[in-house]
């Protein structure tokens, strides 16, 4: 189980993430991004006819999300797609491989610039859950 709370922020979207593990902090996240940039587009089965895979080494979890999310991002770019499943194969603190399908969008109602590393920090906190903040870049 995960939550994901939106926190104010002058200009850009912040939101602080909180999840039971680090697969699930990941996919709020991924969740996260998907619901600001088309709202909605996720609530229904995905008829998923664009699948990718994404393998990232990255130097840490919290480097490895903001990879994660950015990559994620730019092939919705790309594909002018909404990307609505997730499923992992691998997941480490530095390492993952993943897999991600998704549908054409008829463009986004949020143009997110970037995945921000500023005030990221995945951590998993003395109760075991794990958390960080996100700012994304409009």
């Amino acid at each position: 189980m995960y939550t994901i709370e939106h926190l104010s922020h002058t200009a850009d979207i912040r939101l602080h993430l909180r999840a039971d593990s680090r697969e699930e902090l990941f996919q709020a996240g991924f969740e996260a991004m998907n619901q600001i940039i088309r709202p909605g587009a996720c609530q229904k089965p995905c008829p998923c006819v664009i699948n990718q895979s994404i393998e990232l080494n990255s130097v840490d979890n919290t480097t490895l999300l903001i990879d994660f999310l950015s990559d994620v991002l730019t092939l919705a770019h790309e594909h002018k797609a909404v990307f609505c499943e997730l499923i992992f194969q691998e997941m480490g603190s530095n390492h993952l491989r993943a897999s991600i399908g998704g549908r054409p969008a008829n463009g986004f109602e949020e143009d997110i610039k970037a995945v921000t590393y500023h005030e990221a920090d995945v951590q998993q906190n003395a109760d075991g859950h794990w958390e960080t903040l996100l700012i994304f870049d409009i």
